[in-house]
């Protein structure tokens, strides 16, 4: 299992050996913790066999899934979990990553698999819209179409103004499904990336700065911020050097998924795995190993998550036992 253990390893100094089982059913969507008693969640569930290449193993991503969901909401029965997160009248976007997404290879296996969890748990296709991908899998057929456009009237974001995407407006609920990707601008795309720049007009003269605070003050935006409900990681394969665009040679094979309410609290573990990957793969000659994402510091202090590994509770565990080996 590539990175993973040493993952582990080197964030066993994040918190406490015994881990409290009474948490709540119902898990934290927001931080409000100025007394810092309360640690974020970030469940990395992996499959031995989930991934090989682009081809990926689908009863093990299904149990991926339901193990990720299980745990996080303390709850045994995951259509039940999913449940605390999404409603029977809610239209739920679930946003991948378009940038890197394709030639990443697995978004769409992904799609496939939530969605039959989403009927199993007693949810209709026309309850989710999907955004950012190129292509959709069967099980989208019946799923609301999604609509290029954009807003009518600008929003101001603090420091600039802009349209934002049209479909914000169909949806009730948003679940954020980024990939984990370096950014040769931004240092790391993964959580608030994907639900801040993607759904502005014109977002090329904010990329400026590595993307702070602008990345920070778009995600949250009311019309963006309140309809987040849940983060799910695609670290099936990640880009440790070079993104947006994918070369091959700088992909890593984690083979999991990684669920939290807290997306600065994910997108630090994510930029935890991929600077590991830059000081213990193959890099450019010259490439510097480092890796920042000044904007997680920006979260922070705007109150959106925890960036500080002694207040995540990282947890990495391999998925429930689903379905038959691959041969």
């Amino acid at each position: 299992m590539l990175l993973g253990s040493s993952l582990m390893l080197s964030m066993v100094f994040i918190g406490p050996a015994a881990y409290a089982q009474d948490r709540s059913s119902y898990p934290l969507t927001a931080i409000d913790d100025p007394l810092e008693l309360q640690k974020s969640e970030v469940w990395d569930v992996y499959g031995e066999f989930a991934v090989r290449g682009a081809k990926v193993h689908r009863a093990s991503l299904q149990a991926m899934v339901q193990t990720g969901i299980k745990n996080l909401t303390g709850l045994a029965d995951p259509n039940e979990a999913w449940r605390c997160f999404i409603n029977d009248d809610d239209i739920v976007a679930l946003k991948f990553t378009r940038p890197g997404g394709a030639a990443l290879g697995t978004n769409q296996a992904l799609a496939a698999v939530l969605l039959e969890g989403f009927y199993r748990a007693g949810f209709k296709p026309e309850n989710f819209l999907i955004v950012g991908l190129d292509e959709l899998p069967e099980q989208a057929q019946g799923t609301r179409l999604w609509r290029y456009g954009w807003q009518e009237e600008a929003v101001d974001f603090a420091t600039d103004t802009d349209h934002l995407s049209a479909w914000l407006d169909e949806v009730t609920a948003i679940i954020n499904i980024p990939s984990i990707m370096d950014d040769n601008i931004f240092g790391l795309r993964c959580c608030l990336t994907n639900l801040s720049y993607p759904l502005l007009k014109r977002p090329a003269r904010l990329y400026i700065n590595r993307g702070d605070p602008f990345i920070c003050d778009i995600y949250r935006l009311p019309h963006i911020r309140n309809k987040i409900r849940l983060h799910i990681a695609n670290a099936l394969r990640v880009l440790y050097y070079g993104g947006p665009e994918v070369k091959q040679r700088y992909v890593i094979e984690p083979g999991s998924l990684m669920f939290s309410t807290d997306p600065v609290a994910l997108d630090r573990v994510a930029l935890h795995l991929v600077q590991r990957a830059r000081q213990t793969m193959t890099m450019p000659s010259g490439a510097s190993e480092k890796i920042s994402a000044p904007y997680l510091d920006t979260a922070y202090a705007y109150g959106l998550g925890y960036n500080d590994l002694n207040f995540i509770n990282y947890r990495y565990l391999k998925h429930e036992k689903w379905g038959s080996t691959p041969k």
